[in-house]
C-alpha cells in the first residue's frame, strides 16, 4: 500500500509547497520532489535527479541570473542565428557579449528560463547525423536528422579537460546530458549545421595558425603571439625604468596599465583568443549582477 500510495500519491514540492500530482512532478536527490512550475525554471539539459534541494535552488538562481542577461543585454542586440529561420533547434551566437542561446521553434517543455552559456563553458561541438534504417532489405538508409552535440566544461575542472578544446576555460556549474541541437529533418533543408562548426571553429581559433593561399603576411596565431611578446617587452622596460628610479611599481598607473595589458595579450595567445570572448562575459555578468 506504501509504495502504491509514494508512486500515485500526491507529494508535496520541497521548494514551493505545492501539492503535485504523479504526472506533474520531478523526484530529486534525497527522495524529495519539486513540482513541475519549479522544474520549469531548470535547464532541460541539468540531471535533477543528481541534486538536492538546495542545489536546485542554487541552479534555479542561476538561470535566473543568466536570463537576466538574456534579458537585458542579449534579446535585442545582433547575433548570428544558425538556422536564420529554425524549424527544431538552433543556436544564437552574440558575439559582442560572449554568450551563446539556444533556441527552439516550439518550447515544448515550457522553459521559463532561456538556456543562456558562455563561449568558454563549450568544451567541444561536433556535427552528428542520423539516418532511417531501410523497410526493406537492399533498400538505402534515408536521412533523419542532422544537428550539433554540444558538451558543456564540467563542474570539477580535471573531469574531460583531456577532451576540451582549450585550456582556458570557464567550468559549467551544474552536471549536463549533451545538448543535442537537431537543426533540419529534411535533406532538402540547408545545412546550417556546418555554418554553426565554423563559427565555433573561428571562436575558439581553431584554424588561427593557416594563411590564405596568396596571404604573405602573418597568420592570426603569429599576430596575437607577436603582440603578447611585445606587450610584455613594454611592461618588463616599464618595470626596469622605475626600478631605476626607485619608484613603486604598483604607484605607477602607466605601469599599472601596461602590465593590465601585458597579461590580455597573454592571454589571447595562450586560449587561441578565447580570452576575449571570456572577458566580454566576465563584462556581461558584472554588468547584470
Amino acid at each position: 500500500m506504501g509504495f502504491f500510495s509514494n508512486l500515485f500519491g500526491k507529494q508535496t514540492c520541497c521548494l514551493c509547497g505545492t501539492e503535485c500530482g504523479p504526472l506533474k512532478r520531478d523526484k530529486i536527490k534525497d527522495k524529495q520532489y519539486i513540482c513541475s512550475d519549479c522544474t520549469r525554471k531548470c535547464s532541460e539539459y541539468v540531471k535533477l535527479s543528481e541534486l538536492d534541494k538546495n542545489a536546485v535552488e542554487d541552479h534555479i538562481r542561476f538561470m535566473e541570473k543568466r536570463e537576466k542577461i538574456y534579458q537585458d543585454l542579449l534579446q535585442n542586440s545582433k547575433c548570428s542565428a544558425l538556422p536564420s529561420t529554425v524549424r527544431e533547434k538552433g543556436i544564437r551566437f552574440y558575439d559582442d557579449y560572449g554568450f551563446l542561446v539556444i533556441a527552439a521553434n516550439k518550447n515544448t517543455k515550457n522553459k521559463v528560463n532561456h538556456e543562456v552559456i558562455r563561449y568558454d563553458e563549450v568544451m567541444s561541438y561536433e556535427m552528428y547525423t542520423e539516418m532511417n534504417k531501410p523497410t526493406e532489405q537492399g533498400k538505402p538508409e534515408t536521412f533523419k536528422e542532422d544537428g550539433i552535440i554540444l558538451k558543456l566544461v564540467a563542474p570539477n575542472p580535471n573531469m574531460g579537460a583531456a577532451d576540451s578544446n582549450n585550456k582556458n576555460q570557464h567550468p559549467y556549474p551544474w552536471n549536463t546530458r549533451d545538448i543535442k541541437l537537431c537543426f533540419r529533418k529534411s535533406e532538402k533543408d540547408t545545412n546550417y549545421a556546418d555554418n554553426a562548426i565554423q563559427h565555433f571553429d573561428w571562436i575558439f581559433g581553431v584554424h588561427d595558425s593557416s594563411k590564405g593561399l596568396f596571404n604573405f603576411g602573418m597568420s592570426k596565431e603569429e599576430k596575437r603571439d607577436l603582440r603578447a611578446k611585445t606587450d610584455m617587452a613594454k611592461l618588463m622596460g616599464g618595470v626596469m625604468k622605475a626600478a631605476i628610479k626607485g619608484e613603486d611599481p604598483e604607484g605607477n598607473e602607466k605601469l599599472m596599465e601596461q602590465m593590465e595589458q601585458a597579461q590580455k595579450s597573454a592571454d589571447d595567445a595562450s586560449s587561441s583568443g578565447l580570452a576575449v570572448y571570456s572577458r566580454k562575459a566576465d563584462e556581461a555578468e558584472n554588468q547584470v549582477n
